[in-house]
């Protein structure tokens, strides 16, 4: 899991941005909850006020943020793109893209460092 330290770090790295309007693009990769770990998930960003129509989509979207790592986007950038697409406030998108990386692919907690 990333430090408090980090987790302010991507806050502030992505504060000032400006909200986005449409919802959370579907990744479209799972079809289920089907893990422990995605139950997790949920739960923590339900804790972050983080609402979804679909189980399913929010956790795709959450391994499509390890993949954009992978193919070389920075955390900020997968944070700037959540932005301008959903409805999230900056704190939100952030802890998104923490989550994301602390649950589905820790190998990146660097990503903010």
């Amino acid at each position: 899991m990333l430090s408090t330290a980090a987790r302010t770090a991507v806050v502030t790295t992505l504060s000032g941005l400006a909200l986005g309007l449409a919802a959370l693009a579907s990744a479209g990769t799972a079809n289920a909850i089907t893990s422990q770990t995605d139950s997790a998930f949920l739960d923590e960003i339900a804790k972050e006020g983080i609402t979804y129509d679909s189980a399913a989509d929010v956790i795709g979207n959450a391994r499509q943020v390890c993949s954009e790592l992978k193919a070389g986007a920075t955390g900020t950038e997968i944070g700037m793109d959540i932005l301008a697409h959903t409805d999230l406030t900056t704190r939100q998108a952030a802890a998104f893209v923490v989550m994301s990386i602390d649950y589905y692919c820790p190998q990146y907690t660097d990503a903010f460092a």
